[in-house]
């Protein structure tokens, strides 16, 4: 019952546009798609060449501003859909929102190797049996995600560390460094202290 009101609870924060399809930087026929449907919806005036450009993203953002959906610049399912973008789900497109969310939360100021160490926290976790193996569970014991202006390099590390990158190997735990026991074995980066 306690996952269940969790997932609710995340559901209710991310809304349902939650799972990201699109983000800055992203390239491809799809994105071509996107770019067209933006057009024909009068949100874009730009090149059909297949790139996530800023001017894409203020698009998109302009789109979800006026349509209620919180503006983070990253096109989801709903938006897709509204736009008639055909797109197949990948369950790695909510589990990157999900981690990139987490990721900008806990270490939005860190630089991108801390971020990436975050976000293979959460994929490790995933992946251990000594963790719930449902991503909002996980995130939910990390801390949290919520509703946020996403940064593509916060995207990018979910991504990556969905994709198996692991700077510190399996590791399972960070804290802040300063609130850590200084005698606490580990790697040290940014502010944070990762551990097994």
């Amino acid at each position: 019952m306690k996952r269940l009101f969790v997932i609710f609870i995340l559901f209710l924060l991310l809304g349902s546009n939650s799972y990201a399809l699109f983000y800055k930087g992203a390239e491809g026929d799809d994105v071509r798609e996107l770019q067209q449907g933006l057009y024909r919806a009068g949100y874009y005036g730009g090149a059909w060449d297949g790139r996530y450009s800023e001017q894409v993203c203020e698009a998109v953002k302009a789109y979800q501003r006026e349509n209620g959906i919180f503006p983070d610049g990253i096109c989801g399912y709903a938006v897709a859909r509204a736009l008639g973008v055909q797109i197949r789900y990948d369950k790695r497109d909510g589990d990157a929102v999900l981690i990139g969310r987490l990721v900008y939360k806990v270490c939005k100021n860190e630089d991108y190797l801390t971020k990436l160490a975050v976000a293979s926290v959460a994929v490790n976790r995933l992946d251990s049996p000594l963790f719930p193996d449902d991503t909002a569970s996980v995130i939910g014991s990390l801390g949290g995600a919520f509703p946020c202006e996403l940064p593509e390099d916060c995207v990018r590390a979910a991504y990556e560390a969905l994709r198996g990158a692991k700077p510190y190997g399996d590791i399972l735990y960070f804290e802040e460094a300063d609130k850590a026991d200084k005698s606490a074995k580990g790697t040290r980066h940014g502010g944070f202290l990762f551990y097994k």
